[in-house]
């Protein structure tokens, strides 16, 4: 019997997990490393903002960007998932360890894909880091990926940088969406209001998005990721980004109106129009997760339960299922 078989059994005994001590993110990442990673990171991602973004905005978004101070500390590790705007300063923070995790994962995402292993596990690992009181390290080192996947194989250095740079392509345009519409800091406003801003900010930086023909590849990820940290269900902590199945289903929406449009001509034998639309299938069922209480609770006790083993285990895809049967029967008993 499957995992999604037994899924309507587990939504009768689960329970929603304990509070879990917030983590402490210090040590996920070397100083070295860190400072190694800001050395490459700051500047693409300066070049990215206030060059290739900046070709096409008008006079009124370049206005806005003119305001804006980036900021990308190689030293703070509050969160992983911690890009903000603060329009009261004129600052859009980008840290390194948050943008070095993300690379993590797009690299995960691609070795697993290229190798038919499990990808799952990815997620599994970032709801661990919220419901699960085990030792993590990084996710390269958790999920057993060389952190020289990248150069180990053509295919997941191409995706891996691909997804990596049009996910922070949308963040960047998200951030300036805030500052450029002066939308206020969530402790001053309603989890509604929140939402609207959110979903304000999304459609700015769709339109950006549309304009620079950039295919939002690396969109499934981030939603997928930030998903499982979503602050609007009971149970899911710290997490700062008001997602709901309203707001990727419009994400989704955007995306199938003209799906050629975020195709540059000279990208239209690798990228089509059936493949946008698929990104927005993906992440209308993201959107469907989000608003099943049942799944919720099913992911969320994934993260819970997930094992180092497990998590380790995601290339040895029957032993892998497997393993998970048992925990869940463990439980059902």
């Amino acid at each position: 019997m499957s995992i999604s078989n037994l899924l309507p059994v587990f939504m009768i005994v689960f329970l929603l997990p304990s509070s879990v001590a917030a983590r402490n993110y210090s040590q996920m990442y070397s100083t070295s490393e860190l400072q190694r990673a800001n050395k490459v990171y700051s500047s693409n991602i300066r070049g990215m903002l206030f060059q290739d973004i900046a070709r096409y905005l008008n006079n009124d978004e370049l206005v806005t960007l003119r305001r804006v101070r980036l900021w990308q500390p190689w030293d703070r590790t509050t969160d992983p998932f911690e890009f903000s705007a603060n329009v009261v300063n004129n600052v859009i923070l980008i840290p390194t360890f948050s943008v070095k995790f993300l690379d993590d994962l797009s690299i995960a995402i691609a070795w697993f894909e290229r190798f038919g292993c499990n990808k799952e596990s990815v997620f599994d690992y970032v709801a661990a880091l919220d419901f699960s009181d085990i030792d993590l390290p990084a996710p390269l080192t958790a999920l057993k990926i060389s952190y020289q996947a990248y150069r180990l194989d053509n295919y997941v250095d191409d995706v891996s940088q691909k997804t990596l740079k049009s996910a922070l392509a949308f963040i960047l345009l998200h951030e300036l969406g805030h500052m450029h519409f002066h939308h206020k800091s969530y402790n001053v406003i309603s989890p509604e209001q929140a939402q609207i801003q959110e979903v304000e900010a999304d459609r700015f930086a769709m339109k950006l998005l549309r304009r620079m023909r950039l295919p939002p590849l690396g969109m499934t990820l981030w939603f997928m990721a930030v998903s499982m940290r979503d602050p609007l269900v009971s149970g899911s902590p710290r997490q700062k980004y008001p997602l709901t199945s309203n707001r990727l289903q419009a994400i989704a929406r955007d995306l199938r109106t003209s799906p050629a449009d975020f195709i540059e001509p000279a990208n239209r034998g690798k990228v089509s129009s059936n493949m946008i639309c698929s990104l927005a299938n993906d992440i209308d069922e993201i959107g469907t997760s989000l608003s099943s209480s049942d799944m919720r609770s099913f992911l969320r006790e994934r993260g819970r339960l997930v094992t180092p083993a497990m998590l380790g285990g995601a290339c040895e895809a029957e032993k892998h299922d497997q393993e998970w049967l048992r925990r869940f029967r463990n439980i059902i008993k």
